[in-house]
């Protein structure tokens, strides 16, 4: 093969090779990639069945809901009294934050900017989570889960 026919099989070869290949981090998680309404789909924190939804707003604000499948009802039927058995329980059973999100570490990590949380310690406080998206699955993990214990994942499905 001579110098030019060379110089044009390299040529082509990287210019195939460029086309099949996502551009720097075209293939990375943004804000709008991730938006969208998602329920629980498994999470360790809060049991078999948990219950929960996931908001991811296009414009950087989210919230979060979970609660575990079954939470007692309060015998008064009135939340403000509520024996402090059924509080422990609900307390220990739920959780709700908002706020705003970023999504960081080339669509890596997910960093929430918590403005109010059913956990008063998280307000005003930011929760960077590994951040993996599969199809229409979100998943991240919670080094520090406001009930102690191990890090943990949170698998999140997207409402369609």
């Amino acid at each position: 093969m001579n110098r030019r026919n060379t110089l044009a099989a390299i040529s082509a070869s990287l210019l195939l090779l460029s086309l099949t290949m996502p551009a720097g981090d075209a293939g990375a998680q943004s804000a709008k990639s991730v938006a969208g309404t998602y329920s629980i789909a498994s999470t360790e924190a809060f049991g078999k069945g948990a219950r929960g939804t996931l908001m991811l707003g296009a414009d950087g604000r989210y919230s979060i809901v979970l609660a575990r499948a079954t939470l007692p009802k309060f015998a008064t039927n009135n939340r403000m009294k509520g024996t402090s058995e059924e509080m422990k329980a609900i307390v220990g059973g739920s959780i709700a934050h908002v706020g705003k999100y970023t999504i960081d570490d080339g669509g890596k990590a997910i960093t929430f900017h918590v403005e109010t949380s059913t956990y008063p310690n998280w307000d005003g406080t930011t929760q960077k989570r590994a951040l993996k998206v599969t199809g229409d699955q979100l998943t991240y993990t919670v080094t520090a889960p406001s009930g102690g214990g191990p890090a943990a994942d949170v698998v999140w499905k997207r409402i369609k």
